[in-house]
């Protein structure tokens, strides 16, 4: 199913959308405040990267307290900022919106909407593993009869090859273990990658893996 061609009406018709209803595009509020804690605090190189840190804080901010996410929506949107990042940012807001709204159409609508800016983005900066991290978050979270979960099995394994050598990327290693947490929670990834991504980060530090069960 092409998301850009998706009959709103029709779609809200279908058994499936008594679970749209609950729809959130991220993990609980519990598993958020698990993984917040490892937000990174950044050196500041830059007003580009001082906006960047107040961009993310300010996300994880309507993450953990969805009565913030119109205030995260609309500070982008006026935001005069136009990095692929604030970016993909700011398409994440959208989908965020999709808990807000009431209206099953105007949910479908946010989330159509969040599709199109986010492919935009990802486009413009295709190695940006921060921009995929944010797209992996949130197709993650949406329901697959969708069909816009097209990209989790490409925006993990890009994730998995460059975190583990983060030494060679323009992010900080405090994020990289936050992007970790994640996918650790989630269980996207393998154990042998878990470890190799954990040796990455932590070079130098012995790590025992777990038994796949």
């Amino acid at each position: 199913m092409n998301p850009y061609d998706l009959n709103i009406r029709d779609l809200v018709r279908t058994k499936e959308y008594r679970h749209f209803k609950q729809f959130t595009p991220f993990p609980s509020c519990t598993t958020m405040r698990q993984l917040v804690i490892l937000i990174p605090l950044l050196l500041v190189l830059s007003s580009e990267a001082q906006s960047l840190l107040e961009v993310r804080k300010n996300f994880h901010d309507a993450v953990m307290e969805p009565k913030r996410t119109k205030e995260f929506h609309r500070y982008l949107k006026e935001s005069e900022l136009t990095s692929a990042t604030i970016n993909a940012y700011r398409a994440a807001s959208e989908a965020m919106m999709a808990r807000v709204v009431w209206n099953p159409i105007s949910k479908l609508a946010q989330v159509i909407k969040y599709a199109e800016m986010m492919e935009n983005a990802v486009m413009s900066d295709k190695d940006n593993i921060e921009i995929r991290f944010l797209r992996l978050s949130i197709e993650y979270n949406i329901p697959k009869f969708l069909g816009m979960s097209k990209n989790l099995e490409q925006d993990t394994d890009m994730i998995v090859k460059n975190l583990s050598d983060v030494q060679n990327m323009d992010l900080d290693p405090s994020y990289g273990r936050y992007i970790l947490s994640f996918l650790e929670t989630t269980k996207l990834c393998t154990d042998q990658e878990m470890l190799t991504m954990k040796q990455g980060l932590n070079p130098g530090t012995s790590i025992t893996q777990r038994s796949s069960p």
